[in-house]
């Protein structure tokens, strides 16, 4: 398997439907062999290394060099997506898409999987939703920062 980092979308032909990216523009979007959006390398540390980094900017390894971290995003990176995260939430999230950018003091750490993700931002719902919340998701911008974290607080 091969994967290929990219810098700038427009002049590597990328043809992402989202308007426009939040992404900081030094972060190098890597893709598999088959072209699929695995993560980003963000530069860090000395000259050389990269933090290999998922689609929602959560770290995937340590600073390694450029070629070791786009392996690693080519094998790991989507996978590393699919499983329990946090999120502060109210106690319990209502009907449709409610901004979690700003959690107010009172919302506390609930586990959520993600629905959705773009450079634009992501979705997530409780993981195990009370049937009221059956139809709720809560939206973070990406990166998402310490807004989603992966291990319970």
């Amino acid at each position: 398997m091969t994967a290929r980092a990219t810098g700038n979308p427009v002049t590597a032909g990328s043809r992402d439907w989202y308007p426009v990216p939040v992404i900081p523009s030094g972060w190098i979007r890597v893709h598999r062999a088959d072209g699929e959006h695995v993560g980003y390398l963000v530069p860090d540390g000395p000259p050389g290394l990269v933090l290999p980094v998922t689609l929602v900017g959560a770290a995937l390894g340590p600073a390694q060099d450029r070629r070791s971290a786009t392996l690693l995003l080519a094998a790991r990176g989507l996978s590393a997506l699919d499983r329990r995260w946090w999120c502060r939430l109210p106690s319990t999230l209502p009907a449709g898409v409610l901004p979690a950018d700003d959690p107010p003091t009172d919302w506390e750490w609930r586990p959520v999987v993600l629905v959705e993700v773009s450079p634009a931002g992501c979705r997530v719902r409780p993981e195990m939703a009370a049937p009221e919340e059956h139809t709720a998701q809560a939206a973070l911008p990406v990166p998402v920062g310490g807004l989603l974290r992966a291990s319970a607080p």
